[in-house]
């Protein structure tokens, strides 16, 4: 039976509440949370990541990475807007976007094989950002010169390393014409090593060295057409995240605003102030603005249209929508909300980190510019 798009949405979020249930919440946005100044080896103990495999592996069995239309037919893009939206809400750190990334990839490539393993739980992650300050239009340096068959990079702030399966190696071939390269390689290959960043949001970020691994050991996706490949699957992947950080912003806007009810100054409610109560208002104004954007991103990229502006445009909006909302959440908690009891801080320190992991807003403005002048030329 064919669902109509909205019918879908409402399916996949029937789908996925009891995981991301208020009750549950609370525990997913603190889990594998690592201490500041942990250290480059920090790791989670293992009852944090025995539950850390429990719920992803609830997440995969509930259809997590089959959102696409060749595994699910009538699903896609819009689908995962949603379920990005409700892990956004809960802040959970799960390998799940740059899973989604791998799937994508895989798919293009013809990988079937590949394709269900992933979506079985097989996780990914991307490796991509040679500097911190890379963007990730242009995948950072593979040095496949100075050992012919071997591949030489360094990657930096790669999610999970140490808890996925694959190492979606994205990079430009230094000796290959600068030519795009899609490698998918064995986390747990021997020329892999790395070390954990120390980042304010205490979150999974490791630098990874690729130090020679074989050309013969990893499986390449890209193809003579890896350019193109990477680039569609970076807009898909950034449509993703838009709904994250929309996601994100919306829960600290709903906390911020139920504890603006309960807080009193002067005699009377927060909520009840004119000045608080129009910033959360245009806060909200402008979350439902930013979801129309995601939503029309996504529906153009499923419907075959040209998705690049809407995707730049919604990630732009949604990283500057997450990162005010979460400063004006502190700020409207009061002392409270700077503690580690309260999740306003947590929200503020993850905005940090999370708005700019696919680009820095200025930069995709400065990337839809052209393009913003050619839809209205």
């Amino acid at each position: 039976m064919d669902l109509a798009p909205s019918e879908r949405q409402t399916l996949t979020e029937q789908t996925f509440a009891a995981l991301f249930d208020s009750e549950l919440v609370t525990d997913l946005r603190r889990m594998g949370q690592r201490d500041l100044g942990a250290g480059f080896e920090a790791s989670a103990d293992d009852a944090s990541a025995d539950a850390r495999g429990a719920v992803w592996q609830t997440l995969c069995d509930l259809g997590a990475l089959r959102l696409t239309p060749e595994l699910t037919p009538g699903s896609g893009l819009a689908d995962q807007v949603v379920l990005a939206r409700h892990i956004g809400g809960a802040l959970y750190q799960s390998p799940w976007a740059d899973t989604a990334t791998a799937v994508d990839i895989a798919t293009a490539a013809g990988r079937t094989d590949i394709v269900a393993r992933l979506a079985d739980g097989e996780a990914a992650a991307v490796a991509v950002r040679a500097e911190a300050v890379d963007e990730p239009d242009r995948p950072g340096p593979v040095d496949v010169t100075t050992e012919p068959g071997r591949a030489r990079a360094v990657r930096r702030f790669v999610a999970f390393a140490p808890d996925v399966r694959w190492l979606l190696l994205a990079g430009t071939g230094t000796g290959t014409g600068g030519e795009t390269m899609l490698l998918l390689v064995p986390a747990d290959h021997d020329g892999i090593s790395w070390h954990r960043h120390d980042d304010m949001g205490r979150g999974d970020f490791y630098q990874v060295d690729f130090d020679g691994v074989p050309l013969a050991d990893a499986l390449d996706l890209g193809g003579p057409d890896a350019g193109a490949v990477w680039a569609e699957a970076l807009l898909r992947s950034r449509i993703r995240h838009a709904a994250y950080l929309m996601g994100m912003a919306g829960a600290a806007l709903e906390e911020t605003s139920a504890y603006m009810r309960t807080r009193r100054q002067f005699g009377r409610s927060l909520a009840s102030q004119q000045a608080p109560a129009f910033r959360m208002a245009d806060a909200a104004t402008e979350r439902e603005a930013t979801r129309l954007l995601v939503e029309e991103a996504a529906w153009l990229a499923d419907t075959d249209r040209d998705a690049r502006l809407a995707a730049l445009q919604a990630l732009a909006c949604a990283a500057e929508l997450a990162r005010r909302v979460a400063t004006d959440a502190v700020q409207l908690h009061g002392a409270v909300g700077m503690t580690e009891e309260h999740d306003a801080q947590l929200f503020y320190r993850r905005a940090a980190v999370d708005s700019l992991l696919l680009g820095r807003p200025t930069e995709l403005r400065r990337r839809a510019a052209p393009l913003l002048a050619r839809a209205y030329a």
